[in-house]
C-alpha cells in the first residue's frame, strides 16, 4: 500500500475475495510481521525486530513454497552485516530442524567519529565482493559499484547532489558499450527526467514528468525509438511519443488514465483519438486509507485496517 495515515495495527489485504496478506505494526509505526497467504494458508511469513534505538535488528523471511528462511542480521544504525539461508527439511514455521544453514552474505560498514556512514562492502559466501557503496560528508550516496565474481565491474551509478537532495543519477555499464541510464530529480526528489541513452548520447527512451501544486504527476510524456516495424509507415529507427494523462481524486489516487502515442510527422500540440483509457475506482476509510481498489481489469482488492 502507499503511505498510510493514522497509528496503524494491522492491514489485511483481499485480492479478488480470497485473503492475500496481511501485515501487522507496532505503536511506532515500523512493520513488525508480514504473513502471504494462497488458498487461505501462510506461504511465507517475514518478522522484523527492532533495537532499543528503534533500528532494524533483523529480518528473517520463512518461505514455504522453497522450503527456506532468509536471516538478515544488522548492525546498531540499522545496516546489514550478515544475510544466511536456512533450508527446511520439513516445513513448519515454529520448527527449527534444518539441514543446512549457510551464510550468503557480509557486509563491511565503514563509519566516520560522528557514526555517518562512509562506504559499505557487500562480499559473496566465497569471499568475493558483490557491491560496493560510498556516501558523501552530508551521509548521502555518491557511488555504487557492482562486480562479478571474477572482480569485473558490472555496474557504475553515480549520485551528484545540489545541496542536499539528489540531483542526478547515471548509471553505466562498462562491459556493454552500448547505452547508459540516467535521471534528473528536481529540488523536491521528484523526478523530472529519466533517459536511456546510447553511447554517442542518441536515445533510445526517455520520459519527462509533469507535477501538480501538490505534487502528484498529471502527465508524461515518453520518448522511444521504433525497433520493430509494426504499423504501415513506420520503419525501425522513427522517433514516437506517447503522452499520459493522469486524472486524480482528492486523495491523489489515480483515478483515469489516458494515453496517446503520436508518431513520426505527427504534430503533439494536437490533441488526438486515445489509445488507451484506464479507469480505476477507490473507497477510503475515515483517516484516508484505501479500503477498497477497482483496477482497469475489475480485479478488486479490499483492506481491512485495524488502528490502535
Amino acid at each position: 500500500m502507499a503511505h498510510l495515515i493514522g497509528k496503524v495495527k494491522s492491514v489485511t489485504r483481499y485480492y479478488d475475495g480470497e485473503l492475500a496478506d496481511i501485515q501487522t505494526y507496532n505503536k511506532y509505526g515500523f512493520t513488525e510481521e508480514e504473513l502471504d497467504y494462497s488458498d487461505n494458508e501462510i506461504i511465507k511469513k517475514t518478522t522484523y525486530t527492532y533495537n532499543v534505538f528503534g533500528k532494524i535488528a533483523q529480518e528473517e523471511i520463512k518461505d514455504k513454497i522453497c522450503c527456506k528462511a532468509y536471516i538478515t542480521k544488522f548492525d546498531e544504525q540499522g545496516n546489514s552485516i550478515e544475510e544466511y539461508e536456512e533450508i527446511y527439511e520439513v516445513y513448519d514455521e515454529n520448527s527449527d530442524v534444518t539441514i543446512g544453514k549457510k551464510l550468503q552474505y557480509t557486509y563491511e560498514n565503514k563509519y566516520d567519529k560522528f557514526g555517518g556512514l562512509i562506504s559499505r562492502k557487500c562480499f559473496r559466501r566465497n569471499g568475493t565482493c558483490q557491491l560496493m557503496t560510498e556516501y558523501n560528508q552530508d551521509g548521502n550516496l555518491s557511488e555504487e559499484t557492482e562486480y562479478d565474481e571474477d572482480g569485473s565491474v558490472i555496474r557504475i551509478t553515480e549520485y551528484s547532489y545540489s545541496g542536499n537532495y539528489l540531483a542526478v543519477e547515471k548509471t553505466t555499464y562498462p562491459n556493454r558499450h552500448f547505452m547508459y541510464y540516467i535521471c534528473y530529480y528536481n529540488h523536491k526528489g521528484q523526478i523530472e527526467k529519466r533517459a536511456k541513452l546510447y553511447e554517442d548520447k542518441s536515445v533510445y527512451e526517455k520520459s519527462e514528468y509533469f507535477y501538480d501544486c501538490n505534487g502528484y504527476v498529471f502527465k508524461e510524456i515518453s520518448t522511444w525509438v521504433v525497433t520493430i516495424a509494426y504499423k504501415p509507415n513506420l520503419k525501425t529507427g522513427d522517433i514516437c511519443h506517447t503522452i499520459t494523462l493522469y486524472d486524480r481524486d482528492n486523495h491523489g489516487s489515480i483515478i483515469k488514465e489516458t494515453r496517446m502515442t503520436y508518431y513520426p510527422n505527427e504534430d503533439m500540440s494536437k490533441p488526438k483519438e486515445a489509445d488507451e483509457t484506464l479507469k480505476f475506482q477507490y473507497k477510503y476509510d475515515g483517516h484516508g486509507n484505501v479500503i477498497y481498489e477497482k483496477n482497469a481489469e475489475n480485479e478488486e482488492v479490499k483492506y481491512e485496517i485495524t488502528y490502535y
